[in-house]
C-alpha cells in the first residue's frame, strides 16, 4: 500500500470514533428531554389536585356560611314572632284587667278578682315557649346539616329536659288556680279547640307522628301501636272519672241549693248548707289530680317515645311535634286577624 494512503486512513480514523460518540451524547440528551417532560406533566397534575382541594374547600365553606346565615335569619324570625306572641298574652292581660305590682314590698303579681299565679303562670309559658323554639331551631338546623349521632344526641336530650320543666310549670299551676289550667287560657284558641284536661290528647298525637317517622322496624312500629292503645285506655279512664266527678259535684250542689231553698234560714239549714259546700270543696281536689294524671300521661307518652327511636327518628318527632302546635298558633293568627265585616 503507498504511503500516501496509509497517511489518509490514520486521519480519518479519530474522526469516526469522534462522530461514533457524538451520535451517543444526542440520544442521552433526549432522554433528558424525555424525563423533564414527564416531571412537569407530574407537577402540573399536583397543582391541579392542589387547586380542585382548595376549589372544593371554598365551596363546603360556602356551604357552612350559608346554613349559618339561614339559621340566624330563622332565630331571627322566630324571635319577632315570639315578641308579637308575647305581646298579645300582655294585651289579653290588660283586657282581662290584670296587672302586675312593682311595689318594694316584695309582692310578685296580683290581679283583679283573681290569682295572681295565673298571671305568672301566663308568662313563664310564654318565656318557656319562646326558649323552646330556640331548641327547636337549633335541632332542625343540627337535622340539616348531618350533625353525628353523638351531638344530635345531645340536642334532643336537651329539648326532652326543656319539656319536663313546662310540665313543673303547670303542676305549680294547677296548684294555683285548677280551673285556670283547665281552661287552657294560656293557649292559643286553636290549640283550645283540640285540648284536653289541661293539654294535649297523647294518642292524638302519636297518630301525627305516625305518617312522618316512616321507615319504622317491626318492633318500633308494635312499640308505637302499644304506646297509642295504652294512651288511648288512659285517656277514656280519665275522661270517665271527669264525668263522674262533674256528675256528683253537680249533685252535691243541687242538694246544697234545695237545703237553702226549702228549709228556709235556720241555723240547722246553714250548717248542712256549709256542711255541702265543703264536700263540694273537697271533691275539686280530685279534679287537681285528674289533670296532674293527664300531665304525668302526656310526659311519659314523649318519654317512651324517645326510647323506641333512634336519636335522628326522634328528633323529626320532635320536630314535628313543635311544627304541629305552631300551626295551630298561626291558625288562631289568622282567625283573630281576619276581616269582620
Amino acid at each position: 500500500m503507498a504511503p500516501s494512503s496509509l497517511l489518509i486512513i490514520f486521519f480519518l480514523l479519530p474522526t469516526s470514533r469522534s462522530s461514533a460518540l457524538g451520535g451517543g451524547d444526542g440520544g442521552d440528551d433526549a432522554g433528558e428531554q424525555r424525563g423533564a417532560d414527564s416531571s412537569a406533566v407530574s407537577k402540573e397534575r399536583r397543582g391541579d389536585q392542589k387547586m380542585q382541594r382548595r376549589l372544593a374547600q371554598n365551596r363546603e365553606a360556602a356551604r357552612k356560611s350559608r346554613m349559618r346565615k339561614k339559621a340566624y335569619i330563622q332565630q331571627l324570625e322566630s324571635s319577632r314572632s315570639k315578641l308579637m306572641h308575647l305581646e298579645q298574652e300582655l294585651q289579653r292581660a290588660r283586657q282581662q284587667g290584670i296587672f302586675i305590682a312593682t311595689g318594694g314590698s316584695g309582692d310578685h303579681g296580683h290581679s283583679i278578682g283573681g290569682n295572681g299565679g295565673t298571671l305568672a303562670f301566663d308568662l313563664e309559658y310564654a318565656r318557656w315557649l319562646d326558649e323552646h323554639q330556640r331548641h327547636i331551631n337549633d335541632l332542625r338546623v343540627a337535622l340539616n346539616t348531618q350533625m353525628s349521632d353523638d351531638e344530635l344526641r345531645e340536642l334532643v336530650d336537651a329539648v326532652m329536659m326543656h319539656y319536663d320543666q313546662v310540665f313543673r310549670l303547670k303542676s305549680f299551676a294547677t296548684k294555683s288556680d285548677v280551673f285556670h289550667v283547665l281552661s287552657g287560657m294560656w293557649m292559643s284558641p286553636a290549640e283550645r279547640f283540640f285540648m284536653w284536661l289541661g293539654g294535649f290528647r297523647s294518642s292524638e298525637l302519636l297518630k301525627v307522628l305516625a305518617s312522618h317517622l316512616e321507615p319504622l322496624t317491626d318492633q318500633q312500629l308494635m312499640g308505637i301501636c302499644n304506646l297509642q292503645q295504652s294512651s288511648q285506655q288512659a285517656e277514656d279512664a280519665l275522661s270517665q272519672g271527669m264525668e263522674a266527678l262533674q256528675q256528683t259535684l253537680g249533685d252535691t250542689l243541687a242538694s246544697a241549693a234545695a237545703t237553702v231553698v226549702g228549709g228556709g234560714g235556720g241555723a240547722d239549714n246553714v250548717t248542712n248548707y256549709m256542711g255541702q259546700m265543703a264536700i263540694a270543696m273537697a271533691k275539686l281536689t280530685t279534679l287537681e289530680n285528674f289533670l296532674r294524671q293527664a300531665d304525668l300521661l302526656r310526659h311519659q307518652t314523649l318519654q317512651q317515645m324517645h326510647r323506641i327511636l333512634t336519636t335522628r327518628q326522634a328528633a323529626r318527632a320532635l320536630l314535628v311535634i313543635s311544627d304541629y302546635f305552631s300551626r295551630l298558633r298561626a291558625l288562631s293568627s289568622l282567625w283573630l286577624a281576619r276581616p269582620r265585616d
